[in-house]
């Protein structure tokens, strides 16, 4: 009868490493099922940034354009300021000292070129 009992346990134990093997294959796709949702997640948000930062792109380039479209306004005024009131001479924009006028230096200091006038709208608008 010490046979049948033996045959009888190790019959049982290898039903438990069964059933534990089991279990852990139960486990282990149960994990997997979390990270392909994680993963979907993550390629959902992705692609969200990826659509944002393409529009963000598009309202910085209108933002350039209407800058230099201003400051195209700004420049031309200022010259049309200068050639108006004889301020222009052979002088070079860049010399502010030349004229004593505190709005003409003020005018050469921040309009006087297209990217010193680009550059004085966008300091107006950041607060710089």
């Amino acid at each position: 009868g010490g046979s049948g009992s033996k045959s009888k346990s190790s019959s049982m134990t290898q039903l438990r490493i069964l059933r534990i093997a089991r279990i852990t294959r139960l486990i282990r796709i149960i994990r997997i099922t979390r990270i392909v949702r994680f993963i979907r997640a993550l390629r959902t948000m992705v692609h969200q940034l990826t659509s944002t930062l393409k529009s963000l792109i598009w309202a910085i380039v209108l933002l350039l354009l209407v800058i230099y479209l201003f400051a195209i306004f700004f420049t031309q005024s200022v010259t049309n300021y200068r050639v108006d009131n004889s301020v222009l001479s052979d002088v070079s924009f860049e010399d502010h000292e030349i004229y004593p006028d505190d709005r003409t230096q003020a005018l050469l200091r921040y309009w006087a070129t297209l990217p010193r006038s680009m550059f004085s709208l966008y300091m107006s608008i950041t607060g710089g």
